[in-house]
């Protein structure tokens, strides 16, 4: 069941997420609904708000899928992208692949919009492959615990070949300008942009077009 609030979504991708919903079969129904006027965060704004951000790898299901929702996966840490710590072990609700409802691999040369499954009803991805290596955004809570940030279609549990992976290397470029004041991060990235767009290096040319989304603030809306 989807919810009636999608922020503004078109009915033609209110249909498309709903009949992607339906193939799911004996995998837990998810549904998610957003604020009139929910904007996608852009990759600056994931970035800034974020304690942490990690590479983790995809362990074991948690869980035997009995319930409706009572599964997760394991996530193993393995390399600190940004901030001070990294936790020792995370999880997060999910599934892990079958033969009849696989993972999608996310492109590694899309640096904007969110994978596909993140349009499978749940407005997140939920189903992974074990082994996959995940880039996460984290916040740090009270209890000194970490949280994975999953808002909805956004590029927030993207999967990437490795650390060099060229959304690795854009996130930890926007780590260095994201907490400084608008007007000096712009200068830089503009900067940034003209660097990269006279290297003729083809993952720089990806980079400098990301750059330009950011300056921009344009946001993944990627419902039609």
């Amino acid at each position: 069941m989807i919810a009636a609030n999608h922020g503004g979504m078109t009915s033609k991708a209110l249909m498309a997420i709903a009949l992607a919903a339906a193939t799911i079969g004996s995998l837990p129904a998810q549904a998610c609904s957003m604020a009139a006027g929910y904007k996608t965060p852009t990759t600056l704004e994931l970035v800034a708000g974020s304690d942490s951000i990690v590479l983790a790898r995809v362990g074991a299901a948690i869980g035997d899928g009995s319930g409706p929702d009572q599964t997760s996966v394991e996530l193993i840490p393995e390399q600190l992208v940004a901030g001070t710590e990294m936790p020792a072990r995370l999880q997060i609700f999910g599934h892990l692949g079958t033969d009849r409802f696989q993972a999608t691999p996310s492109d590694p040369n899309e640096l904007h919009k969110a994978n596909p499954d993140a349009f499978m009803g749940g407005c997140n991805r939920y189903v992974f492959k074990r082994g996959m290596l995940l880039l996460l955004f984290l916040r740090k809570m009270r209890d000194g615990s970490f949280r994975i940030v999953s808002s909805a279609f956004a590029r927030t549990l993207e999967d990437v070949p490795d650390a060099f992976a060229p959304w690795v290397r854009a996130v930890r470029y926007y780590n260095s300008v994201a907490r400084l004041p608008k007007k000096e991060a712009k200068t830089l990235m503009q900067a940034e942009r003209e660097r990269l767009e006279a290297t003729g290096d083809p993952v720089d040319a990806l980079l400098a077009k990301d750059i330009g989304r950011q300056i921009s603030g344009k946001r993944s809306q990627n419902f039609d």
